[in-house]
């Protein structure tokens, strides 16, 4: 759906004038929830836009002030409620605060570059970011990745921007794992696709990471594809760190991954990796007995 200022200032004139008493008069009431609007007639604004001097807000279904996120009809609001005008070059389906990043087209991949350290990969679905940036109609997208994108819309639709990068992570981990399930059955290459984990809910792992890549791209989340040769799994960033997790193995959470602790040892410069709740262990490389930071 191609949005406009245009479309959105035609709104404003319309909300004004056919309806001005919900445009322009009513009363702000904090809650343990969030900010409602109460109009003169008494009732609460609920799942509509107001206007309140010359800025727009929305009001959820349960007559909350959306923030940080993205409306059901696929405009931004900031943390203070208010409408983020238009800045996309086409329109998307939706707006995040992470339309206007810079990228670039590289030709001989024939792939949208948005990290060069992550984007580079002999699998990726940066096409399908660009087009939830607004950077290519999604008309231009494959049929399969059309309905991939609508289901990244979806995803953004009412999505914490303001949340903390663990926070973001999580969300995605358990996104995943909520609508899909390891395949466990003879593979086909349509395993691999990300269209198998959001719409079909199955695939094997090499599907699995390119579903979370995509979606925490989507947030505004650095994340890599990592593998070896028989497996693929992330390397999401928190705050400037990079985590490994697995979002194909759906027995645990993602605490397990992200609550990992890193630490050089002292005697050898080995990384060391503690494990979520693990008091201690000796290096494997000198033996030294090393304390996780984190538990002492």
């Amino acid at each position: 759906m191609r949005k406009s200022t245009g479309w959105k200032l035609a709104f404003i004139f319309l909300a004004v004038t056919l309806n001005p008493m919900s445009a322009y008069a009513g009363t702000w009431k904090n809650t343990s929830t969030g900010c409602q609007y109460q109009k003169d007639d008494g009732n609460y604004a609920r799942a509509e836009w107001i206007i309140e001097n010359g800025t727009s807000y929305y009001l959820n279904q349960n007559g909350i002030m959306a923030v940080n996120t993205t409306t059901p009809d696929g405009y931004l609001v900031a943390a203070d409620g208010s409408w983020v005008p238009e800045q996309q070059s086409l329109g998307g389906y939706v707006r995040t605060p992470y339309d206007n990043r810079p990228y670039y087209y590289d030709p001989e991949w024939q792939v949208y570059i948005f990290d060069e350290d992550t984007d580079y990969a002999w699998v990726n679905d940066t096409r399908v970011l660009a087009a939830v940036r607004g950077i290519i109609p999604a008309s231009e997208l494959s049929e399969k990745n059309q309905v991939v994108y609508e289901e990244v819309c979806r995803f953004l639709t009412g999505f914490d921007y303001g949340a903390s990068d663990y926070e973001k992570a999580t969300r995605i981990y358990d996104e995943i794992t909520l609508r899909a399930t390891y395949n466990r059955g003879k593979y086909t290459q349509a395993d691999d696709e990300v269209y198998s984990i959001l719409v079909n809910g199955t695939g094997k792992c090499v599907g699995f990471a390119r579903a979370y890549k995509l979606l925490a791209n989507a947030v505004g989340l650095k994340c890599a594809l990592r593998e070896d040769y028989v497996h693929m799994w992330n390397a999401v960033y928190i705050d400037g760190q990079a985590k490994s997790i697995d979002v194909s193995s759906t027995r645990t959470d993602a605490c397990f991954y992200l609550d990992v602790v890193e630490l050089k040892c002292p005697f050898c410069d080995y990384r060391n990796v503690f494990g979520l709740r693990e008091v201690c262990h000796p290096c494997p490389n000198c033996k030294a007995q090393l304390y996780n930071p984190d538990m002492n």
